[in-house]
This record gives structure tokens, C-alpha cells and sequence, in this order.
């Protein structure tokens, strides 16, 4: 028998809206109340010294950067961990502490490419993507210029290599299940940066371990030599061979605390991922680095209401796991009053690309940010449902669980020519900008804080609500789902997809299905799964039309 723990499938969210006065007119009337000095009036804090905020910041980037590839689970990785553990205790924080999570890692020990253009070798670096699959591969080569749908409209690539451009705003996964739909057999990836360098990360869902077909990635000059013999008429052909493997692994997310004064224990989260693909100054040491500084800004105002929660998520890069697991772990099984996420995502990089900020609707995130000119500072300021419609279904960042999931909050991202790669180092941050997004960011979480809880409970009206009713039918486990949306109207036709996953992050059992009339679907678990591996287990479902527009967790038994 599998017992379902208590757990509401979705927190009650709710919606208010917070009020904030322009930040240059805040600090006018700071320098005012200490120019007049009124006698027994508070005096306010002084406003924060962004060189002191960028000299730190630039401190912590070039030590992150020291560490170099920082993997989930990497010698490499556990020394980035090891040093935000102290860097939290240094700091003041409270119950400070690692949080270990099972993920299955991917392990390349072997790869090789070679690609003739009209029967002519065109010699090439590669790289390979994680979770793509194994295997060889000796077939034509097919452009599908970004990877979109419709770009694939009157080719035949069943059987043959699809090449494909890098889309900053069409994730790689994304690209890679349009293409296995397709019957691809393999993916030739053309990296969009200077110097010929190549990008790599992940293209499929880790928890199902191996993806369906190999997946390699080129640098740009490379790739465009093939992009333009193919505009030419010339005959492509790849020969290509990958051996990798899964095996087991362990992640840590670092976690710490500063209490408020409320006795419900209500707090704000605030995160970012540690682990990087090599160096990784932009994507995220950035991240980490204004996380620290906020950490700073935050010890020195005591009167906090709301506690702070901070998190530095592992695994993020490999497939959102730091993310989902305080997820479940917090908000799920102990229904910790948290009220808001701010996840800090490539919170800037050199002062000539895109930056961008997204947040939830409905509640104080909105007003607490503008407040702080935050959507101002950075160009690209929308709600977080835009996210998913550019990125082809998912939100590609350690807050996708929370935000599908009901929670309010904001994510900020930008694009860096030097994503994923080996020059993605300390020297590509404007540590001025990252400076000023942490104060403002600082003062946000200050606003928040004189928020009345009850605007955190408003529902996001872009999010959908299903209901989710899971049963015992024999050994068997039932999962009886209704499709709604915000209006609570049953919505015929939409998707449903249902995950378990046990020892933390490996998928037992994958199931899809699409909502009947009354916008219903029955999955049957089968015990089989359910009894499957020892350690956490969840079930996820997720209902949406093109993408997932809520997800409620169950959590089981951690024994079968």
C-alpha cells in the first residue's frame, strides 16, 4: 500500500497590490531628513555604496571562477558548495546547512564526428550534449534553420541529421523534442558564438536518463561553412558515434537563514544556481554574487518582519533540480509559510546585451519592482506566463516548480554571447550594473516586507487551477485529474501529463493524455512503478494547452 502524505495539491493564491515610491525619490527624501536633521526624527539608512556592492561582487566572481566547472555532484562542484557554506556563516546566517538530493548524471566516454560536403571531409570540434542519446549515426544532413515547427515544412529529415541554428529565445530541449517528432536521428547544433566556440548543456528531461537520439553541438564558423553549402545545393553527410552513460549521483543545495520578527515564521526566498558550465562568471556566478551582496544589505536592517530564506541551488544547469527540491522538500511535505520567490538568473552580464526580468501577476511582486524602477533597469520586463510561450514550453531556470506550482515571484535572465562556454569568465560582467540590480533587488525584498500577507495568497489569473484526486485501486495508484483554468472552468481537449519520480530525480513512470470532454483524465500508476527505488518520490502533474500552465506535486511514502 502507498500512503499519500497530507498535501494540499497547490497552495490558495491570492492577489493585492503593494505600493512604492520611485527610488531617486526615496533617497531625495533621505538626504533631506539628514540635511535638516529634525530633532528625534529616525533617521533612515544611508543609501547603499554600489562601488563597495560592485568590489564584492567582482571578489566573488573571479573565486567562483576559480573552482572552473562546477557540475552537480564534480570534485569542483563540492568546493563551490564548501565555500558558500562558509560564505553563509561568515555572513551571520542562521541554521545555515547543505540539502542533498539523487540525480542521475550524465557521463560522455567517448564521441566522434566527422561531416563530407559533397563527399569531401570537412574537418570540425564538437562537443556533446547532456542527456542527449548514445549511439552511431551515418546519415544525410538536413537544415531546419532555429528548429521551430515550421521550419521543418517541406523536408524530409525521417532518417537524417538535423542542423539546426541556436535560438536564444527556443530553448535547446525544446528544439530537440521538435525534432525527435520529426524522426531525426541525430542532432547537429550550431552554436551562436564569437570565436568559433562552442556551447553545450542539456537537451532532454534527466530524470528519463538517456535521451532517444545523440545530440552534438558545433561552433559557429563551422557550422554556417554547412548552413551556406547547403543553401549551395551541396550533399551533407554525418558520420557520428557517442558513447555515454548514467550513472547515479548527488547534488546539494546550500541553504541559510535570517529570522523575522512575525511569529507565523512567513518568509521570502531568495536564490540562485551555483553549479555552471565551466567558469560560469555570467551564468550564474552573477547570480551568486548578488545574492551575497543582498545577504550583506539584508544582516544590516534587523527590524525585518518576514524572515529570509537563501539558497544556493545545485544542479540547476542539468535539469532544474536544486530548484524542485527545496520545492518539495519546504513547501510541499513541511508547508513552510513561504510567500515569494526572487531568483536571480544571469542577473547581468557585459553592458551591451539583453537583460531581462519577469515576474507573477496579481500580487506585490509587480509594485514592489517598479517601485525599485527595476523595469527600467532592466529592458525586457514582462509577466512570468511570456516566459514559457518563447522558450517552447518550459521556464528554463530553478523557479519553473514554484511559479507552475502557484507561487508568487520574479526571475531575472539576459543573453550573453559567451553562454555556455569556456569564455564565460569574470571579465564579461559589468560588475557596475550587477552593483546597482542587487540594491535595487535589496530594497525590493524591503518593500515586500511591509506587504500584507494576504496579497501573497492572490491567485495568478494566468495560471490554471486543476483539480487533482489520486486513490488507491488495489496495489494501484489512481490519479482521477480535471483540467481547469483560472476561471475554474473545466477545459476540454488540454494536456495532462503525469511524472513519478522516485530517489529524488528518476523517472518510474511517464504518462500523457489528453483531457475529454469535461476536461478529464484517469491515470493508473501501476504498483510496479510506485514500488520502484528507495528513496524520495513524488508524482507531478501538469495541465496546460502548448505548455504547462500548472503543476501540482503529490509527495509518497519514501519507502514502498
Amino acid at each position: 500500500m502507498v500512503n499519500l502524505r497530507s498535501a494540499c495539491p497547490y497552495p490558495i493564491i491570492a492577489s493585492g497590490v503593494a505600493s512604492g515610491l520611485p527610488r531617486g525619490f526615496v533617497l531625495s527624501l533621505a538626504f533631506l531628513a539628514v540635511g535638516c536633521g529634525v530633532p528625534g526624527s529616525p533617521q533612515p539608512p544611508a543609501p547603499p555604496d554600489l562601488g563597495v556592492i560592485a568590489a564584492g561582487a567582482g571578489k566573488t566572481l573571479d573565486e567562483l571562477a576559480a573552482f572552473g566547472n562546477k557540475h552537480a555532484g564534480s570534485d569542483a562542484g563540492r568546493q563551490a558548495g564548501d565555500y558558500l557554506m562558509r560564505r553563509f556563516m561568515e555572513a551571520g546566517l542562521t541554521d545555515v546547512r547543505f540539502e542533498s538530493f539523487s540525480f542521475p548524471a550524465f557521463t560522455v566516454n567517448a564521441s566522434s564526428l566527422a561531416v563530407t560536403v559533397d563527399g569531401v571531409p570537412r574537418p570540425m570540434m564538437h562537443d556533446v550534449f547532456a542527456y542527449g542519446g548514445a549511439g552511431q549515426v551515418d546519415a544525410d544532413v538536413i537544415f531546419v534553420g532555429k528548429g521551430h515547427d515550421g521550419d521543418y515544412a517541406g523536408k524530409d529529415v525521417k532518417g537524417k541529421v538535423a542542423l539546426m541554428l541556436r535560438d536564444p529565445m527556443f530553448h535547446r530541449q525544446a528544439q530537440y523534442r521538435v525534432m525527435l517528432a520529426h524522426d531525426a536521428v541525430a542532432m547537429l547544433y550550431v552554436s551562436q558564438s564569437p570565436d568559433n566556440l562552442i556551447q553545450i548543456g542539456t537537451v532532454s528531461e534527466p530524470e528519463d536518463g538517456l535521451g532517444k537520439v545523440p545530440a552534438i553541438t558545433v561552433g559557429q564558423a563551422d557550422g554556417q561553412a554547412l548552413i551556406d553549402a547547403a543553401a549551395a545545393g551541396k550533399t551533407l553527410h554525418a558520420t557520428l558515434a557517442v558513447d555515454a552513460a548514467i550513472t547515479p549521483a548527488t547534488g546539494r543545495n546550500v541553504i541559510g537563514r535570517l529570522p523575522g520578527n512575525d511569529p507565523s515564521g512567513a518568509y521570502l526566498l531568495v536564490g540562485a544556481h551555483y553549479d555552471s558550465w565551466f567558469k560560469g562568471s555570467v551564468d550564474n556566478g552573477t547570480g551568486v554574487a548578488a545574492l551575497l551582496e543582498i545577504l550583506k544589505l539584508a544582516t544590516a536592517r534587523p527590524d525585518r518582519r518576514l524572515g529570509l530564506v537563501f539558497v544556493a541551488y545545485d544542479g540547476e544547469e542539468l535539469g532544474l533540480f536544486g530548484g524542485y527540491d527545496y520545492l518539495r522538500q519546504h513547501v510541499v511535505v513541511a508547508k513552510e509559510p513561504m510567500l515569494a520567490f526572487a531568483n536571480l538568473e544571469m542577473p547581468a552580464n557585459h553592458n551591451d546585451d539583453t537583460q531581462g526580468l519577469a515576474r507573477t501577476n496579481g500580487g506585490p511582486i509587480d509594485a514592489a519592482l517598479v517601485g525599485e524602477n527595476l523595469n527600467t533597469l532592466y529592458g525586457l520586463y514582462a509577466g512570468m506566463e511570456l516566459v514559457p510561450k518563447l522558450f517552447g514550453g518550459i521556464i528554463p531556470t530553478d523557479i519553473q516548480g514554484m511559479y507552475w506550482y502557484g507561487l508568487q515571484g520574479f526571475t531575472t535572465a539576459c543573453n550573453s554571447p559567451y553562454y555556455h562556454t569556456i569564455k564565460d569568465t569574470p571579465d564579461k560582467v559589468d560588475t557596475a550594473y550587477l552593483a546597482d540590480a542587487a540594491s535595487r533587488f535589496a530594497e525590493t525584498l524591503s518593500g515586500l516586507d511591509r506587504s500584507d500577507d494576504r496579497t501573497f495568497q492572490v491567485h495568478d489569473p494566468k495560471l490554471w487551477l486543476p483539480q487533482v484526486v489520486p486513490s488507491q485501486a488495489g496495489a494501484d495508484l489512481v490519479v482521477d485529474v480535471v483540467a481547469r483554468d483560472a476561471a475554474g472552468t473545466a477545459q476540454a481537449g488540454a494536456k495532462v501529463t503525469l511524472m513519478l519520480d522516485v530517489d529524488d530525480f528518476t523517472r518510474a513512470s511517464l504518462q500523457e493524455a489528453q483531457a475529454d470532454a469535461k476536461g478529464h483524465v484517469a491515470f493508473t500508476v501501476p504498483a510496479a512503478a510506485l514500488h520502484k527505488g528507495q528513496g524520495s518520490r513524488f508524482i507531478h502533474v501538469t495541465t496546460g494547452v502548448d505548455f504547462p500552465l500548472s503543476e501540482v506535486i503529490l509527495p509518497l511514502d519514501s519507502r514502498p
